[in-house]
This record gives C-alpha cells, structure tokens and sequence, in this order.
C-alpha cells in the first residue's frame, strides 16, 4: 500500500463531491473501535447537506467539519486503485480512559484513544441503561464487572465516534454475537484490538504525528 499526500483540491471539495455519492464508504474510528456509514439514494428519510456537509438517515448520520488544517492522504494498492483517503490532522481529543456522564443521555465510553471519542446516547425514557451506565462511570468500559458493557450491548443505544474532523453516529442494533453487522451504519468495538493502543492499523503507510479523523473509502460499500 502506497501514501500519496493530496494538495490540489480543498478538501471540502473532496468530501462534498463524494458525499453525494452513495456508492461511497466513510468511517471514524480508530483500531478497534470504529463507526462506518453509508446511505442508499433511496433510502427514507434521508437528508444531503453538500454544503453542511452533512447526511442523516434513520440508520445513522456523518457530520464532517470545517476541515481547514486538515491534511489528506490516498491509499493506493499494488493495482494503482485508491483504497481510501484519509483525511487527518494533529489534534486530539478528550483522550478519557473511563467513562463519564456527560449529560442524561449522553455517556463517554471512555475508550483512551487520542484522537478519537467514543459515545453512546440513550433514549430519554430508557432509565434501566441509563441506571448500569452511571455504575460505570469513572470505570473503564471493559473493566470487570462494569454493568455498562452489557446494557449498551442489550439497549443498542446510538453510537456515537467523534474526531476533530468529523461525527458520525450508527443508529441501528448491536448484532447479537457471532450475527453479521447490519448493511448500512454499524460499528465495531474490539477490546483486543483496542487494548494494543495503535492510532492505525497495522502496517498502515500513514504518518506519524498526525491522526486520521476522517475515512472515504471511494465507490466500496462497507
């Protein structure tokens, strides 16, 4: 896989010409824990923003910001196909290691990655999850029995993965264990891979000292 460093397009261009494709993937996340979106053209509901930047959907929704120091990269295969662009920047995130109530539906899972937070929001009236998750707060998510891991795999509650450039948010179920992730939004929390700390995946060409905010994966439905 080859690094290619984009220049000479803004990159709002970039990301508002893709967005109105439906063909296209995107993602944010970090290794082991990750939210991915797409939408299909027909789909109920939807809302394209090309100059918000923005699409909302029953299933989920992107939010990508004002990308003004951000700095994007091409992925491209031995086959001179471009994986994905990466859209990233130097800045970091609340970096929390437990989880915290941030308001009284809105929980930060407390994942530790720098550049990446983690979120979960309840439905106003669903008081059960909302009691485990605040038995969880100022504990990390993965700790031995923190009641919140379970709850959030039980309710399904909105999946929230926030970066210095982007938001994006998976409004469908949590599959069961061993069941495939829904088409559409879904998204990925993998203990171990998270617990290795990596700000990419392994054997990633991307550089140093800067974090991937942003993923477009062109015409690849995730």
């Amino acid at each position: 896989m080859k690094c290619v460093r984009l220049d000479e397009e803004d990159p709002r261009d970039i990301a508002r010409r893709h967005l109105a494709e439906a063909a296209n993937g995107w993602s944010v996340g970090t290794w082991g824990a990750i939210g991915e979106f797409q939408y299909d053209p027909d789909e109920p509901d939807l809302s394209v923003d090309l100059e918000a930047l923005s699409v909302t959907t029953r299933r989920g929704a992107l939010y990508i910001g004002p990308l003004t120091d951000a700095v994007l990269f091409a992925l491209i295969d031995d086959s001179v196909r471009t994986r994905e662009i990466a859209f990233c920047s130097p800045h970091k995130c609340a970096r929390r290691t437990t989880m915290h109530e941030l308001d009284d539906t809105t929980f930060d899972l407390g994942i530790g990655a720098p550049h990446i937070d983690m979120m979960v929001r309840l439905r106003a009236d669903d008081a059960a999850t909302r009691t485990a998750l605040r038995g969880g707060v100022g504990h990390p998510l993965l700790a031995p029995g923190n009641p919140a891991g379970g709850a959030i795999a039980q309710a399904s509650p909105t999946r929230i993965f926030a970066s210095a450039l982007a938001r994006l948010e998976v409004h469908q179920p949590i599959p069961a264990p061993g069941a495939r992730s829904p088409e559409g939004p879904h998204s990925h929390l993998l203990p171990k891979y998270l617990q290795e700390g990596r700000v990419h995946a392994p054997g990633s060409p991307l550089p140093a000292g800067l974090y991937c905010g942003l993923s477009l994966y062109p015409r690849t439905r995730l």
